[in-house]
């Protein structure tokens, strides 16, 4: 949720809002299958959680940016290049999975990292009344943790925990939007991206294709 441009050496923006992220269209039948939903719930996480975010600027047109969003932490780098009256950045993006168990038990749960690459290219009006930008994202997760029996097929529900392992892959884009005045802005944005799981619970094979949609909003401060 920021604009295509860094920002100057030495200058810090902080922000806080909501995030989310939908499961959109399957692109796999699941057949009702505990495998797919559970698999679902533990890569695609669906749900709405609190957004933080500083970012600072660093000479060379570079940014650093540190980035809660309820499930991840993500610290990125990105550099700016300018295009006539247009803005492009490309950033490199690490991002911690944290764990998070499910409201109805203490068992169920993933955790791992990964990375993305976004890039953006976007207009600024004068005085940075207004931000416009969009781009192409890309990124991937490596996944693990464990499940109760009873979210699996076939399997025992008396059972032990049954471990978890998952890979993700994502392809999509962002569109965003900025408007303020000075230190104060307001920032809405939408991603969309096509999402491929694949995982395994014990021996069982489990794997999905979907849309996932990401919108969020913010109010940020600059200094």
């Amino acid at each position: 949720m920021h604009p295509a441009h860094v920002l100057p050496p030495g200058n810090v923006t902080v922000g806080a809002g909501v995030a989310g992220q939908v499961g959109g269209v399957s692109l796999t039948t699941s057949n009702g299958s505990k495998n797919a939903l559970t698999a679902e719930e533990l890569s695609v996480a669906p749900g709405v959680a609190p957004w933080a975010n500083g970012r600072i600027g660093i000479t060379g047109d570079n940014e650093a940016s540190l980035t809660y969003s309820g499930r991840s932490l993500r610290l990125g780098v990105r550099h700016a290049f300018p295009v006539g009256k247009l803005h492009l950045s490309t950033e490199l993006g690490g991002n911690a999975v944290l764990p998070r168990t499910r409201s109805d038990d203490e068992v169920t749960q993933a955790f791992g990292g990964g990375a993305d690459v976004p890039i953006l290219l976007g207009w600024t009006s004068d005085a940075e009344l207004y931000s416009l930008w969009g781009g192409p994202r890309a990124g991937f997760n490596l996944l693990s943790g464990q499940v109760l029996p009873s979210l699996v097929d076939n399997a025992d529900p008396a059972g032990d925990p049954i471990p978890f392992e998952g890979t993700t892959w994502s392809v999509g884009g962002v569109v965003g939007a900025r408007v303020g005045f000075r230190t104060f802005h307001a920032v809405l944005e939408m991603g969309v991206a096509y999402l491929r799981a694949d995982g395994t619970f014990g021996e069982v094979e489990v794997g999905f294709d979907q849309l996932v949609i990401t919108p969020g909003g913010a109010f940020n401060v600059s200094f």
